[in-house]
């Protein structure tokens, strides 16, 4: 049953985005295409509504990655056990192999996790020198180019890498992100399908933990428009599923600075139904083990992209599909795998030290001036979108109701 739009105290109740044609939303796997590298023909383009305001609430938010296992052709990034197994003779790892010697192994190959004081790999991973991951050998990923520079010299604030080619024909790609990580066995899958952290993340949206919504104000044309207003927030409010996990359509939801919730106010511009915006800081709610207790506890932290922007296109059906990228500071990218502590190495096998490795090695941007060492990586998170009802509340508005 979708809810009709609220009209809150003071507040004006935002309408959704229109749906532009009965086609059913365009759902991509892992791999799938997140925003064309050209626009639509404009003749295929509608009108924005009357009001110019268009409203989004964000069903899918996951890591990209170019499917299949050519990318990783040493395959994905060994569990600790087997790089415990790495460090020995090649007959001393055939001897604690043998079933025989299985628990001799598992109290070696545990005991590699630690150091000295009791620290571990995940919660202090900077204590530890591990060897980096073999990172992704494909010149193909998606992501945006963040710097502007074809040449992979970094800019001016940046460090020197290497440059992708996204699939569907952009290059300069800054995604050094996926470089260092997109043979994690979590991101890509046994079989370069995908993995956990692609299928896992969406229910921090359903329950209302991540939502996202996005809100476009003076959209006065899909073919071109060159002054769009984007708001780009959190939402405490949590979508509703049909019986398949979809988000339903039109439902209200309302952007409140409240509850550890962040509002982004992005500058917009749309060229043949694609939409970018001017790099600007971008936060977002990030929280881990709140479930629906989300106001009283659970490990608080956020998507920080320095220099973030989007790139979104208006699909036939009235979504949005694309991406968001920036650079993110190193740590954040493996804060999940750091709370969860000695866990994340005991039981899921991670090697937090060796993804900080490779974080290191690869970080783009951010340069420290005394140290010319960057301290952030350049990133970027797939989007989907699907048309709803925005109540836009801010401090300064919701202060003027009391």
């Amino acid at each position: 049953m979708i809810r009709p739009g609220r009209l809150g105290l003071g507040g004006v109740v935002i309408a959704g985005a229109l749906a532009l044609s009965g086609a059913g939303l365009l759902r991509g796997h892992a791999g799938a295409s997140p925003a064309r590298a050209q626009g639509l023909p404009p003749a295929r383009l509608p009108a924005p509504p009357p009001s110019g305001v268009m409203g989004f609430v964000v069903e899918n938010f996951v890591p990209t990655i170019v499917p299949g296992m050519d990318s990783c052709p040493h395959g994905t990034a060994p569990r600790l056990r087997e790089e415990y197994l790495r460090t020995l003779t090649a007959d001393e790892a055939a001897r604690l192999r043998r079933k025989e010697n299985e628990k001799e192994l598992t109290n070696l190959w545990h005991a590699y996790a630690f150091g000295a004081g009791g620290t571990n790999i995940c919660s202090q991973p900077d204590r530890f020198q591990h060897a980096l991951f073999p990172p992704v050998e494909s010149k193909f990923a998606y992501g945006l180019d963040l710097d502007g520079d074809a040449s992979g010299g970094g800019g001016k604030d940046g460090c020197a890498h290497g440059k992708f080619v996204s699939p569907d024909g952009l290059s300069g790609i800054d995604n050094q992100e996926y470089r260092a990580m997109g043979c994690e066995l979590e991101l890509r899958g046994n079989d370069g399908s995908g993995g956990d952290s692609l299928t896992g993340m969406k229910q921090f949206h359903t329950s209302g933990e991540w939502t996202q919504v996005i809100l476009l104000k003076n959209v006065h044309s899909l073919v071109k428009d060159d002054d769009v207003e984007v708001i780009y927030a959190n939402t405490a409010d949590r979508p509703e599923i049909d019986n398949k996990g979809n988000f339903l359509r039109g439902l209200s939801f309302t952007v409140a600075d409240k509850g550890a919730r962040h509002r982004n106010v992005l500058k917009g511009h749309i060229r043949d139904g694609v939409l970018t915006t001017d790099p600007a800081d971008i936060r977002l709610a990030e929280t881990w083990g709140q479930g629906g207790a989300r106001d009283i506890r659970g490990n608080r932290t956020q998507y920080h992209y320095l220099k973030g922007r989007l790139r979104l296109a208006f699909e036939p059906d009235g979504s949005l599909r694309g991406l968001v990228g920036g650079y993110r500071p190193l740590f954040d990218v493996i804060v999940s795998t750091s709370l969860g502590g000695a866990g994340s190495a005991l039981v899921a096998g991670i090697d937090c030290s060796a993804q900080l490795a490779g974080l290191r090695k690869y970080a783009d941007g951010a340069r420290d001036p005394r140290t010319g060492q960057c301290t952030a990586i350049s990133s970027a998170m797939r989007i989907e979108a699907v048309p709803a009802f925005i109540n836009d509340l801010p401090t300064s508005t919701e202060t003027a109701l009391k």
